[in-house]
């Protein structure tokens, strides 16, 4: 079994990290590639290099665990990331579990599918751009503007008008996130479907929505008066929205595909990483 190794040199842990995870793979007779000296993350988790692997092990945390999962998806290569943050909830290892790797290369694993989204900006005028999210994509205000005013449209339909800081079209797997921060419910990770919450709205009646995994749904700012609005996709890419912009939002193609030794239910995880931070 060849083991691609993406770590985060920049995250707490890491460094430190690396060589015995490393070592441990070694010893249990896998293949072992490395990024090439000097490539940082996530320079390290490019097509070429995840290509050359049958798996990608990430150390990291759930940022480091998101980027590389989201560009493994277009490869077919699963991931199984070894948690080094804080919270880990993409993990399917703590760090100082490294003897659990004996399953990974005698197969006793499952490949958990996660749905991810396809978000796609349409500029009133200029070329379309297209990202994947694994969490979530968030359009809100900008860090000097006032409330921004969104519609939300599922298909041909109006949903809802948020007079808000801005919206959050989540995952199941980004409901325990910035979703979650806002008010969303938790939604099992073997649920497909889109979540749609307001941030801070201006209204006593603005609740969170569901819709199916089939559902198109379209974000558009109205009435600037000077207010900006910022497009966030998991954290990483930001982009400005006019008025005229519109973004849609579907569940995308693409599945992200996570590796899972242990036999631990979603809520016992969920319980373990929430509860504990009280």
């Amino acid at each position: 079994m060849r083991v691609v190794l993406i770590p985060n040199e920049k995250a707490a842990g890491v460094c430190s990290a690396v060589g015995p995870v490393r070592q441990a793979l070694a010893d249990l007779g896998a293949e072992v590639l490395l990024p090439p000296e000097g490539c940082g993350f996530p320079e390290n988790a490019d097509d070429d290099f995840l290509s050359a692997g049958d798996l990608a092990v990430v150390l990291g945390g759930d940022g480091t665990i998101i980027h590389t999962a989201k560009r493994a998806a277009l490869l077919e290569k699963p991931v199984l990331g070894v948690n080094c943050g804080t919270l880990g909830f993409m993990a399917g290892l703590e760090v100082d579990e490294l003897p659990q790797l004996a399953a990974l290369i005698e197969g006793r694993f499952v490949i958990e599918k996660r749905m991810m989204l396809s978000v796609r900006v349409c500029p009133g005028e200029g070329i379309p751009a297209e990202y994947t999210a694994l969490n979530e994509a968030v359009l809100a205000r900008g860090p000097q503007s006032r409330m921004v005013k969104i519609a939300v449209s599922s298909g041909e339909e109006l949903v809802a008008t948020y007079n808000a800081d801005g919206v959050i079209v989540a995952t199941p797997t980004g409901s325990t996130a910035y979703s979650l921060s806002a008010g969303g419910p938790i939604v099992d990770p073997a649920v497909n479907c889109l979540l749609l919450t307001p941030i801070c709205p201006h209204s006593l009646y603005a609740r969170s929505y569901i819709f199916s995994e089939e559902a198109q749904l379209t974000l558009r700012p109205e009435e600037s008066r000077g207010e900006e609005a910022y497009l966030t996709v998991d954290g990483e890419e930001n982009v400005r929205i006019q008025v005229d912009d519109r973004v849609y939002i579907s569940r995308s193609a693409n599945p992200a595909s996570l590796i899972r030794i242990k036999e631990q239910p979603f809520y016992q995880t969920l319980r373990q990483k929430l509860t504990a931070r009280r």
